[in-house]
């Protein structure tokens, strides 16, 4: 055993837990807003070197499970703003989200630190298994109970875009394996008998790797041509800044409609042009209201739309949808787009069978007086196409979390993401969500158009460089173009999660090989 081993060995296993915990809590700091990748080697080759202290499987899956823990708990804290904004309803289910979330999100984390402890590799093969089960455990987290890929390690890099750049050839998930892999290559230096020049070697294999990442990246964004806005009809962004609290309230929705009318009034009438409001802008049925249609026909520029997020209802049943929908200056609506990955216990309630019931419903008010949204039905399109700005895949909120869901058979020039942020205050969660924005629209090598109703607003470019933005809690617009897709496909836009899971399977097959050498 090396002299830390020793130390650490003689560590009571609260000790060990709450370093962790700690480690996992410095993790949740390599995100939006601060993005201190620095500590991404000292948290992942921390936890590998913790797990050496592990004497069984018990306290093998809760050094990861306290490293995951603490991680969740400060990456995610947002959350829980969400439920202080009606305190009266739902402050008291507020440990359920900040903390009772994170300790189901880390049992993922945990289940990766059991398997590697039962592997029982060293040096190189450890490090290859602990990142395809890390990865593989990812994938799990982001489709299990409907998902939630939040924070994903690749996310780190929101302020390095030559690295975010890699995700228009592996995705995130793809980017979140390299990171991890070199990232824990440091955990060597730890290792018993480790020479002087191993040492060295490692410490330079990292910076070589991340260096040439760089490099890879650079290269891509300024050899590649410009973004090409001149031929493109002006569009306007309009952010509002809605205080959530004050959005339905009944004496005050107009009003809301009223300051979204005021920001687009003087918008240009030079050709095409449209105005581009936030999720559910329009706090009323906009395609059953004809006041009110009639009320906004007279902002629509006259060869333009309103591109706007409202609620849609089913006029002859109890049937709702959140949606984005394109009215026209005749006041016809162009194209409707249904949000089809709801919020679980936010837009919908899971089992709700089941909570009836049970009677588990009517014992929380909240969620016995819950109304859900409807999701439409499999064949209705997700992409709107309109005159002058080409073809968007729409994704409303934290549907563009999901990046195979993003892919569709039909291609599309842009990404419009509308979203209602204000839910979540002046919090790191509105600074993550921009940067899984980005992501999505470098791994499609399209631009993104991002409407928020307190921010942050945005025209990102195909290669995840922020044109103008609006920050977050103030109100304006942006008056811009829509920047021109790259010219092709990305490599992950034509392979999808193929070469990721490609690459998981192929450093689990490398752990595997020092299995079988182990015990040869």
């Amino acid at each position: 055993m090396s002299l830390l081993d020793v130390r650490l060995s003689n560590l009571a296993f609260w000790k060990i837990a709450g370093f962790s915990f700690a480690l996992g809590l410095l993790l949740a700091t390599t995100f939006a807003p601060l993005h201190w990748v620095i500590f991404l080697p000292v948290c992942f080759s921390g936890l590998l070197i913790l797990l050496k202290c592990a004497t069984n499987k018990k306290q093998a899956f809760f050094i990861g499970w306290w490293f995951g823990w603490g991680q969740f708990i400060a990456g995610l804290y947002w959350v829980g703003v969400a439920f202080t904004i009606d305190a009266n309803a739902h402050a008291a289910l507020l440990p359920l989200p900040v903390l009772g979330l994170p300790a189901f999100l880390a049992i993922f984390t945990g289940l990766v630190t059991l398997a590697t402890h039962v592997t029982k590799l060293q040096k190189l093969f450890r490090i290859a298994i602990f990142t395809s089960f890390w990865v593989f455990l990812e994938y799990v987290r982001g489709t299990i109970f409907t998902g939630f890929p939040w924070n994903l390690v690749g996310y780190s890099w929101g302020n390095f875009l030559p690295i975010l750049q890699w995700t228009a050839f592996i995705g995130v998930y793809g980017l979140t394996l390299l990171t991890v892999l070199i990232s824990s290559l440091p955990s060597i230096l730890a290792e018993k008998g480790v020479t002087a020049l191993c040492k060295k070697t490692t410490i330079l294999l990292c910076v070589f790797l991340v260096s040439s990442m760089a490099g890879v990246g650079y290269l891509r964004m300024t050899t590649s041509p410009p973004s090409n806005t001149s031929d493109t009809p002006r569009i306007r962004i309009v952010q509002p800044n809605i205080a959530q609290a004050d959005k339905w309230r009944p004496d005050l929705k107009f009003s809301h409609v009223r300051k979204l009318v005021e920001l687009s009034r003087n918008a240009q009438k030079e050709g095409p042009e449209y105005l581009i409001w936030p999720e559910t802008a329009v706090p009323f049925f906009l395609t059953t209201n004809e006041k009110l249609k009639f009320y906004l026909q007279n902002i629509i520029p006259k060869n333009g739309a309103l591109i706007t997020g409202a609620p849609r209802k089913n006029p002859s049943k109890r049937q709702y949808w959140n949606s984005v929908q394109v009215l026209k200056p005749n006041g016809d609506f162009a194209a409707i787009y249904d949000k089809r990955h709801l919020v679980p216990y936010g837009e919908y309630l899971p089992l709700r069978g089941f909570l009836e019931q049970s009677g588990i419903a009517s014992l929380i008010p909240v969620l016995d007086q819950m109304s859900d949204f409807s999701t439409p039905d499999s064949t209705a399109p997700s992409v709107i196409t309109l005159p002058g700005i080409g073809t968007a895949r729409v994704l409303i909120c934290y549907e563009v979390a999901f990046p195979w869901e993003v892919q569709q058979e039909q291609s599309f020039d842009w990404i419009l993401n509308v979203t209602n942020d204000g839910w979540f205050g002046d919090t790191s969660g509105p600074y993550q969500h921009l940067v899984v924005s980005k992501v999505r629209g470098i791994e499609q090598g399209v631009p993104v158009i991002r409407a928020a109703n307190t921010g942050v607003s945005a025209i990102i470019n195909p290669y995840g460089e922020i044109i103008e933005k609006l920050p977050l809690n103030q109100q304006g617009f942006i008056d811009g173009q829509i920047p021109s897709p790259i010219s092709g496909k990305t490599l992950y836009s034509s392979t999808g999660e193929i070469l990721p899971l490609a690459l998981t399977f192929f450093l689990f097959v490398c752990g595997l090989t020092g299995y079988r050498v182990k015990n040869q």
